[in-house]
C-alpha cells in the first residue's frame, strides 16, 4: 500500500477550515492554537504540492479549485473509512450491552449541525450506538422512513409538500436560489426569473432523481437554467462553490455556513423548508428520549441554525 501524503489529523483540520473559513473558529472547535491550524494546512499543501486555500491578509480563507476537488474526494475517503471501520470485531459482552438505533438525517443538516456534536453524545452515553444514513432532502427520504428501517429521522422537506401524520414539524427555514452577491449587482432583489436564467447554475449529481426534481421546481417558477457549470452530491462542496462565485444553486438557508452568509445571499425566494422529526414507537426505553433530545437540540439549540419559526416540543420524561 502506498504511503499517504497526509495524516488523518491534517484531514480533520482541512475539513474544519473548509467549513468554518476561519482559523480562529477551527482552532476553537479542534482545541488547538490558530498557529497549529495554519501549520497543519501549510504542511498538508507542501506534502500535496498544491495550494488548497487562497489566504490574503484581512480576508477569510477560501478554497481554490484544487481545494474544492480535494474536499470532494475527502468526503469519499471518509465514507470508505467508515466502511472499513465497520469490520472491527467487537467484544461479545460489548455487543450485548450496547443499544443501537438507526437514524436517517438530511445530509446538510448532518454535516453542519449533528456530526460535530457526536463526540460529546457518545462520550456521555457510551452504551448507545447510533448508525446514521445521510441523504439529500428529497422525496425518497419520506419513503425510506415509511419502509420501517429507521428508528429516528430528522429531515428537511419543502413547505409545499404535505406533512404526513408520523412526522412532527420542528422548524421552518427560508429556501431559494442563492449565489454570491456579485450576481445581484445591477439588479433589484428578488431577481427575476429572466435574469436568473442567464446565470451559471450548480445542480445535484447529474442524471439523478434529485437533479430532475430541482429542475422541475425551477420550471414551476419560470427558471430554466441555460448554463449548468457543474454537479455535486455534497452540500458543503456546493456551498463552497457559491462562496467562490462560481455559480448559483437552490438551497435552504440552513445549509450555508455562517461565515458564508455575508457574501452568499438569496437572489430569489422559492419555497421555504420544514424540518421534520420522526420517532418509531419503541416503547418506554429511556434511551430513546436521550437520542431524541440530542438530535433535536443539536440543530435547534445551535445559534447558527437560521429558523424563521420554531415549534419544538418538550421531550417526554
Amino acid at each position: 500500500m502506498p504511503s499517504l501524503p497526509f495524516t488523518l489529523r491534517q484531514l480533520e483540520v482541512f475539513s474544519s477550515l473548509a467549513t468554518t473559513r476561519s482559523f480562529g473558529r477551527s482552532a476553537e472547535l479542534l482545541g488547538i492554537s490558530q498557529a497549529s491550524v495554519s501549520n497543519q494546512i501549510k504542511v498538508l499543501e507542501e506534502q500535496l504540492g498544491v495550494e488548497l486555500f487562497d489566504r490574503k491578509p484581512g480576508r477569510r480563507p477560501t478554497l481554490r479549485a484544487e481545494g474544492l476537488a480535494f474536499l470532494d474526494d475527502l468526503r469519499k475517503f471518509q465514507i470508505a473509512g467508515e466502511v472499513l471501520a465497520a469490520h472491527r470485531r467487537k467484544n461479545c459482552e460489548e455487543v450485548e450491552r450496547k443499544v443501537r438505533f438507526k437514524v436517517l438525517v438530511g445530509q446538510g443538516m448532518f454535516d453542519a449541525y449533528v456530526r460535530r456534536k457526536l463526540d460529546q453524545f457518545f462520550g456521555a452515553h457510551p452504551d448507545i450506538e447510533l448508525e446514521f444514513e445521510a441523504q439529500w432532502p428529497f422525496g425518497q427520504l419520506i419513503r425510506a422512513v415509511e419502509s420501517g428501517q429507521f428508528d429516528f429521522a430528522l429531515i428537511n422537506q419543502r413547505a409545499d409538500h404535505p406533512v404526513l401524520n408520523q412526522f412532527r414539524e420542528l422548524a421552518m427555514v427560508r429556501g431559494g436560489v442563492y449565489g454570491h452577491r456579485k450576481y445581484a449587482e445591477g439588479h433589484d432583489l428578488p431577481m427575476t426569473a429572466e435574469a436568473l436564467n442567464k446565470l451559471p447554475f450548480i445542480l445535484p449529481k447529474a442524471t439523478s432523481k434529485q437533479e430532475r426534481e430541482v429542475l422541475r421546481n425551477y420550471e414551476r417558477h419560470g427558471i430554466i437554467p441555460r448554463h449548468i457549470i457543474g454537479h455535486t452530491q455534497y452540500y458543503d462542496v456546493m456551498a463552497a462553490m457559491l462562496d467562490r462565485g462560481l455559480g448559483v444553486a437552490s438551497l435552504s438557508d440552513a445549509i450555508l455556513p455562517p461565515a458564508m452568509r455575508k457574501d452568499v445571499i438569496m437572489l430569489k425566494s422559492l419555497e421555504d423548508w420544514r424540518m421534520l422529526y420522526f420517532r418509531k414507537d419503541l416503547g418506554t426505553d429511556p434511551n430513546c428520549n436521550l437520542v431524541e433530545d440530542f438530535l433535536i437540540s443539536s440543530v435547534l439549540d445551535d445559534p447558527d441554525y437560521p429558523a424563521i419559526r420554531r415549534t419544538r416540543k418538550t421531550v417526554p420524561a
